[in-house]
């Protein structure tokens, strides 16, 4: 049992495992918790990103590549990263190199409902992982109604269909710009993810 399309592949392709032992019951999103909030008006110019892990396979370099990018044109930029970096480590320093320490907050130890309440403070939601198996914040983004430019990999275009920016992974300039897009345009992209 594997939980997306691209993983039943996967496991055959890599594990020799034949088509027809493996079946796709595509994780579940708790939509109870995970709910659009209209009477809490994002910031605007507010970006939120999941890393629950401070590791290369989130891509969050190339998010806060894109941040870097983009600040120059909205100095009010706040991005919320779901997770924390290693003390230290190579994101810590990635922040400061970039001089984002103003523009960069990590949230940890959040509830579903905490998080919740997170995507519906921010106008957009950046996925920018270079892998997942099902891709729980792309749901959860999708679930809350965010604006969401996430990367085309893996089994991400399956759970977003055609209701987020996909855009090719390692690639900060694709992030700022569809972050852009949002920016310059927030009720065309609201609308569409108000549709997923």
């Amino acid at each position: 049992v594997t939980p997306s399309l691209n993983s039943k592949q996967d496991i055959h392709r890599d594990f020799k495992v034949p088509i027809s032992n493996i079946q796709v019951i595509p994780n579940g999103i708790d939509f109870d918790t995970f709910c659009s909030l209209p009477n809490i008006v994002p910031r605007a110019y507010g970006v939120i990103t999941t890393a629950s892990a401070d590791v290369p396979l989130k891509g969050l370099d190339f998010s806060l590549h894109a941040i870097a990018k983009i600040k120059s044109e909205y100095p009010d930029i706040k991005l919320t990263v779901i997770g924390s970096p290693r003390p230290g480590g190579h994101t810590e320093r990635l922040i400061k190199k970039l001089k984002l320490v103003n523009q960069v907050f990590f949230k940890t130890n959040l509830t579903k409902a905490e998080i919740t309440h997170e995507y519906a403070k921010n106008a957009v939601a950046i996925v920018s992982s270079l892998y997942e198996g099902f891709g729980f914040p792309v749901g959860e983004a999708m679930a809350c109604a965010t604006p969401l430019v996430a990367t085309n990999v893996a089994s991400i275009p399956e759970i977003t269909d055609v209701f987020a920016q996909l855009i090719p992974a390692e690639d900060a300039d694709a992030i700022y710009q569809g972050i852009k897009n949002i920016f310059q345009n927030p009720q065309k992209y609201k609308s569409q993810a108000d549709l997923g």
